[in-house]
């Protein structure tokens, strides 16, 4: 009985199932048609968008097919155009509540992302959703686990078999267009291989793309080059920011595996070869590299994004192993450590791009270095800043300095000062000029007055001050914008004696590299080095060196100068040709100079550099005696009576 009893079950509950089965196979068309308008009518309600689909419908068992599918935001430009689209989705799979796509087919498909002035037709994408909860917004992230999430469902989102034939994306930009058309791609049994044509303006490029989806390892790779002979080159950079960017190859590789909600970790490669990049505020000159890319390791956890230390970065003959970590809450927290142990010193010369080091490039070197840098800071708390750097020689020697010209500070030489990046004069550093001076015949106020200013640790370092950049980050941090540099006397003097006056990136990485070698190899004495910079430094409109400045100012020698004209002259150090607005209308100096003289002094009388008598006595103005006071206002000119000029 029990057993019939069973047999009666099993046959009632399997007619149930195949009752049920063949409901939704006769059912399954109205059932799509009502879920898919509801889905359009909630998207379209949301994004304040129009989504709008001609036909839909299902064939055979599972697969659906689409046509006429159109998108764009309300009153603005359509964004994309399908003609027809079907897919073939998992039968099972689908009746559990999961969509997995196992064949997607899409035909004559069109992106098109329009950008005039303020207006675009893809933002509503963007901005279109409803405000979230106030529960929502202040719940916690973790991102290890949104990371895992994300990654689990694009790959299982990835069809199996893939065919789509006329694919467009065009950007336009008020009047210039970047199209990228593919007449056919196909993934085949996890591969593709597939021709795009690009079009820029007059100029219609081929790009070969070819590699692997696999959606079992949740791992995706390509490699991207040239059909034709020459380089890939980068659309839309030149337009956007007059930059060019080209290189022989591209190879990309992707995959990611989770620890349950504690640690997602992303890894991959990115490998450039023949890269060639043009950007004048990067480098005057064209950039190259031969080889450039890194093996990466991110790790994804609750409440962090590092890139790990076992990351891999290769440029050229050189690697090191970076680590970096952004906390984004409760505070913005930042560390960088890169940890370079003893390595061959020309390892990192000869990697040196050409175009990005113009003079350090031809330098050979024998012996090995070891590199440190460890940073961090919290960007709600700039004081918690940390720095420190380090560049260590070991059995460290320059073999050649090539055509550098970096032993020319030791002897006399053709100096060019410039002004807004022009030439604006040319004289002699050395005894052969009548304006120079030997250290000893300039004023020991003056020599004090700009080292206290300018660099007060200037004899005692080697070319760096790392206190000194740590102040000026915080400070640039605190004021969000570039308020103060870190520049030494060395590293003002390398940049204008041996670089050229283009403001780039290039500029100031060489210029550190310079100031390394200069400082360490000793090539020329401290005292030289001062010597130099107080006989080039502009000090006033047109006016070069410390003697020019003292006639320019006070018809005197510079080895008369006063306490008084020292601490004037290194106030306008830093804006040497707009000296006049140091002057208030009655002719005195205004009191942010008066504040500098106060502040200065105080730091030579802590020193005793200046005897506390000087600093009692002395008188926060000066009395401008040379032709410097032809270009102050007339109502500010106080009449000089002695026309004596002193030598």
């Amino acid at each position: 009985m029990i057993k019939e009893r069973h047999k009666k079950l099993l046959i009632y509950g399997g007619g149930a199932v195949i009752a049920l089965l063949l409901m939704f196979f006769l059912l399954r068309g109205v059932v799509f048609s009502f879920l898919l308008e509801r889905k359009i009518e909630r998207f379209n309600t949301e994004y304040h968008a129009v989504l709008h689909v001609e036909k839909a419908g299902i064939r055979g068992i599972s697969t659906i097919f689409l046509r006429g599918i159109s998108l764009r935001p309300e009153n603005g430009d359509t964004l994309l155009t399908i003609d027809t689209a079907s897919a073939s989705l998992g039968f099972w799979s689908l009746l559990v509540g999961r969509i997995t796509v196992k064949e997607l087919e899409l035909n004559h498909t069109r992106l098109t992302i329009l950008q005039q002035d303020s207006s675009s037709n893809y933002r509503f994408l963007l901005r279109g959703r409803k405000q979230k909860s106030q529960e929502d917004t202040v719940r916690k992230i973790n991102y290890a686990s949104v990371v895992s999430r994300m990654a689990g469902a694009v790959f299982e989102k990835i069809p199996s078999g893939m065919r789509i034939t006329g694919l467009e994306v065009s950007y336009r930009k008020q009047d210039h267009l970047v199209k990228f058309r593919i007449d056919q791609f196909k993934v085949t049994d996890q591969s593709f291989h597939t021709t795009v044509s690009v079009t820029e303006g007059d100029t219609v490029k081929n790009w070969i793309v070819a590699g692997i989806l696999d959606k079992k390892e949740q791992m995706a790779s390509f490699r991207l080059y040239s059909s034709e002979k020459g380089k890939i080159i980068l659309p839309f950079l030149q337009y956007k920011y007059k930059a060019q960017v080209s290189f022989d190859t591209l190879t990309f590789n992707l995959s990611e595996n989770d620890r349950e909600d504690t640690l997602s970790q992303i890894r991959g490669l990115v490998r450039l070869k023949g890269v060639n990049l043009q950007q004048e505020q990067i480098s005057a000159q064209p950039v190259i590299l031969d080889q450039f890319g890194f093996d990466y390791y991110i790790n994804v956890g609750p409440d962090y994004i590092e890139l790990d230390s076992a990351t891999q970065v290769v440029f050229n003959r050189l690697n090191f192993h970076p680590y970096i970590r952004y906390r984004p809450g409760p505070t913005k927290q930042i560390t960088l450590k890169i940890r370079k142990p003893e390595f061959p010193a020309e390892e990192l010369f000869s990697s040196l791009p050409e175009g990005l080091f113009t003079i350090a490039h031809e330098v050979r070197v024998t012996g090995n270095l070891a590199f440190n840098l460890d940073f961090f800071v919290d960007l709600e708390l700039p004081d918690s800043l940390r720095f420190q750097a380090d560049l260590k020689r070991i059995r460290f020697g320059v073999l050649s300095y090539g055509d550098a010209g970096l032993m020319r500070l030791d002897s006399s030489f053709e100096y060019t000062a410039y002004v807004r990046g022009n030439p604006d004069r040319t004289f002699i550093v050395g005894p052969e000029n009548p304006d120079f001076r030997h250290l000893s015949k300039i004023s020991p106020m003056l020599q004090v007055s700009v080292l206290n200013s300018e660099d007060p640790g200037f004899f005692q370092h080697r070319g760096f001050i790392p206190d000194a950049f740590r102040e000026s980050m915080i400070q640039n941090i605190k004021e969000r914008r570039f308020a103060r540099g870190g520049s030494t006397i060395t590293m003002q003097l390398v940049k204008n004696v041996f670089l050229t006056k283009n403001k780039t990136i290039s500029r100031k990485l060489e210029e550190i590299l310079l100031v390394w070698l200069i400082e360490n190899q000793q090539l020329c004495t401290k005292e030289r080095m001062f010597e130099v910079y107080l006989n080039i430094i502009e000090l006033g409109p047109h006016i070069y060196g410390a003697n020019e400045a003292a006639h320019f100012y006070f018809k005197k020698d510079a080895s008369r100068l006063n306490l008084q004209e020292s601490i004037f002259l290194a106030s306008i150090i830093p804006k040497p040709r707009w000296f006049m607005y140091s002057f208030d209308e009655t002719g005195h100096l205004r009191q942010g100079v008066k504040d500098f003289f106060a502040l200065l002094s105080g730091k030579m009388l802590k020193k005793g550099q200046i005897s506390q008598n000087e600093y009692e006595r002395l008188v926060p103005d000066v009395e401008l005696k040379g032709p410097a006071r032809l270009l102050l206002k007339s109502d500010t000119i106080r009449v000089d009576t002695t026309e004596v000029v002193e030598d």
